[in-house]
């Protein structure tokens, strides 16, 4: 996760918190294909460690409309559930590349000694004040944080831009790494949803994680 989906930090989109039940269409009626192998090794392992927040990765998914393998997916993308943080699990941190200063953060690196990626769904510290000051190492409330700043992010395209409903979905994605702004002035000017997404693909590499995961239990 990078910049948060709409200007005003935190508290300028709390009220939405509850609005991603008006979402197009059912979560459950999204497919999604994968090219990842049904025996690969790491998300195999991936799959063990999402197995341990099940209940609570099905109750926020269902709370914002969301597909329970999107979750997933994003989890798998941000964190590989927890196997690839310092420390692993969901207390560990990762983004550990520099920055300039922002705000009143004046070290290269959270003043912590963490990476800049806060928790399973890797919440960021500069843009997030719950990164700072919230209970990011509880799953359960950095999952529902995440699940918020997709559904948030969603409705944010939803009212700009007229999109199908499983472009509507992939685009939120995007934006839950890049910022919905940013995937807002790349599909307006008719670029790829994952243009300004970290490695141009994160929209697509969740959604392929996604499908995966699908192949394995989650709906």
């Amino acid at each position: 996760m990078d910049k948060p989906n709409t200007g005003g930090g935190l508290f300028g989109w709390v009220k939405t918190l509850f609005v991603g039940s008006s979402a197009p269409s059912p979560s459950s009626t999204f497919r999604f294909e994968t090219n990842l192998d049904a025996d690969d090794a790491s998300m195999s392992s991936q799959l063990q460690a999402a197995q341990q927040y099940r209940n609570i990765i099905l109750s926020a998914a269902s709370r914002f409309n969301i597909p329970p393998s999107v979750v997933c997916g994003i989890g798998s993308r941000e964190s590989h559930w927890g196997l690839a943080l310092k420390p692993q699990g969901p207390a560990g941190t990762g983004d550990f590349g520099k920055r300039g200063p922002r705000a009143a953060r004046t070290t290269a690196l959270p003043p912590d000694g963490g990476g800049f990626g806060r928790g399973l769904l890797q919440i960021d510290y500069d843009w997030h004040e719950f990164a700072r000051t919230g209970n990011w190492r509880s799953p359960q409330d950095n999952i529902l944080y995440g699940c918020q700043v997709l559904s948030q992010g969603r409705q944010f395209l939803q009212q700009r831009i007229n999109l199908a409903p499983a472009d509507l979905l992939q685009a939120a994605v995007a934006a839950y790494n890049c910022g919905a702004t940013a995937t807002l002035g790349a599909l307006q000017a008719g670029l790829d949803v994952d243009a300004k997404t970290t490695g141009a693909d994160y929209s697509s590499d969740v959604l392929n994680r996604a499908g995966w995961f699908q192949q394995n239990g989650w709906a």
